[in-house]
């Protein structure tokens, strides 16, 4: 169902020109979820499967890949160096450093230095750029899980050294599966990570509250269902196409005395703000902790 909702949703907001060209050729290292999120956006803006190489050492993961995506797949990193010309890391952080040894030799041997997007959570860009011989094509990318709808938000850092093209590239394929944002100083990569890396699981948390909560009064699972995620998302669509900042909104739905101001006082006295702050804040510190390089 919340897949379902978020299809929608993504079908009603998405109307930006992709210009991403289809004919790029994208090599993943790692087949993890946030690598499917992306290849499923990827595809669904059109680009082909089979410029798409997946590197992953596990052969099931391979067999799954092909089988849902259509998508060439490896066990050896090294061949995405001279597959593709943007290559995503999309691994867990401890594995960076080995697999930037693998790349580094491929690229020294073909005379190669592809342009290299890390969506791998706290590591540094200059950590990965000295790994791969002080490259200058390395940019560190947030992507969140609605990507894989062409509804995400990617947060993106580049070094001012980066070469205004890669940085259009990387734009580019970011926003072929969603919107961006660009941020000056890579320590606010960690607030990027708590107010939209993090935060489509805090949604849904509320929303499973929500529905929890209208079943006790009575609806149906399925009911309750339905008019919760819809109303989230006839929220979200107005406050996307609002000219009114959050609170406006929030001031127009909630007339004096009636039943929306009692739910928002209660929401008030057992102190949401601080709670928010609190739940962002810990994202935020554990995004540093996880940071190194």
């Amino acid at each position: 169902m919340a897949f379902s909702f978020l299809a929608t949703l993504s079908e009603a907001i998405i109307t930006q020109e992709k210009s991403l060209d289809p004919n790029t050729c994208i090599a993943f290292i790692g087949g993890g979820n946030m690598a499917k999120a992306m290849i499923n956006g990827l595809l669904r803006q059109g680009h082909i499967s089979r410029n798409i190489l997946v590197c992953t050492p596990n052969s099931a993961s391979r067999n799954e890949l092909m089988a849902q995506f259509d998508v060439r797949v490896h066990h050896d990193n090294a061949a995405a160096v001279t597959f593709a010309q943007v290559i995503i890391l999309a691994v867990k952080s401890f594995v960076i450093p080995t697999v930037c040894e693998q790349l580094n030799a491929a690229m020294a041997a073909n005379k190669l230095q592809n342009l290299v997007i890390s969506i791998a959570a706290g590591i540094k860009q200059a950590s990965i750029s000295k790994k791969l011989n002080d490259s200058t094509r390395v940019i560190c990318a947030m992507p969140n899980l609605p990507t894989s709808i062409g509804a995400g938000l990617t947060g993106l850092y580049a070094a001012p050294t980066t070469a205004p093209r890669d940085i259009e590239q990387a734009d580019t394929i970011m926003q072929a599966i969603g919107e961006t944002v660009w941020i000056e100083d890579e320590q606010q990569m960690a607030a990027i990570v708590a107010a939209a890396g993090s935060s489509p699981a805090y949604l849904f948390l509320f929303l499973e509250a929500m529905e929890k909560a209208a079943i006790k009064q009575g609806l149906t699972q399925e009911t309750a269902s339905k008019a919760v995620l819809h109303s989230a998302m006839g929220a979200m669509l107005m406050a996307i196409n609002s000219p009114h900042n959050l609170a406006n909104l929030r001031h127009q739905v909630t007339s004096p005395k009636g039943t929306t101001e009692q739910a928002i006082l209660a929401f008030q006295d057992g102190e949401l703000d601080k709670l928010v702050a609190s739940a962002m804040g810990s994202a935020a510190t554990r995004a540093k902790e996880l940071s190194f390089g």
